[in-house]
């Protein structure tokens, strides 16, 4: 079984019924988990999707986002152990910004951390419905 971590729009997917890549998501991670994949959480990538929620939320004027389930569903995550909170040191820091800036934006500051996370085997594949990582030599995504 190997770990995959899923990015911000897969977790997104996952968490709101309304978001259009709800059904690919959970088709994803069905998929995954069929395959002996292991879903894995990274705790930069979690924050990015409730800030995306939360935006969402507030930006439709829909009904205040029901906060609860979706705390609960992160502390289950945190309980079963599959949340990982990497550490970013300053050599890393140096190359998130170089591939920030070799791809010209392309990739956010986040994207830029997993590609040198996956670069330094911190972690494997990530699953993604990101296209822009395709432009990143050697980087394996799942979708």
């Amino acid at each position: 079984m190997s770990d995959v971590v899923l990015d911000a729009n897969v977790i997104v997917g996952l968490l709101d019924d309304k978001d259009a890549l709800c059904a690919q998501a959970h088709g994803l991670v069905a998929r995954l988990r069929a395959e002996g994949h292991r879903p894995v959480f990274i705790d930069f990538l979690l924050g990015e999707a409730l800030s995306a929620l939360c935006r969402r939320s507030f930006e439709r004027k829909r009904q205040p986002l029901e906060l609860g389930p979706v705390i609960e569903w992160v502390q289950e995550q945190r309980r079963n152990g599959l949340i990982f909170l990497p550490v970013l040191t300053d050599d890393d820091l140096g190359s998130v910004l170089d591939v920030v800036q070799s791809s010209r934006g392309e990739l956010n500051f986040n994207d830029a951390r997993l590609v040198v996370m996956q670069r330094n085997r911190v972690i494997g594949d990530v699953a993604s419905f990101d296209t822009d990582f395709d432009a990143v030599e050697g980087f394996r995504r799942m979708s």
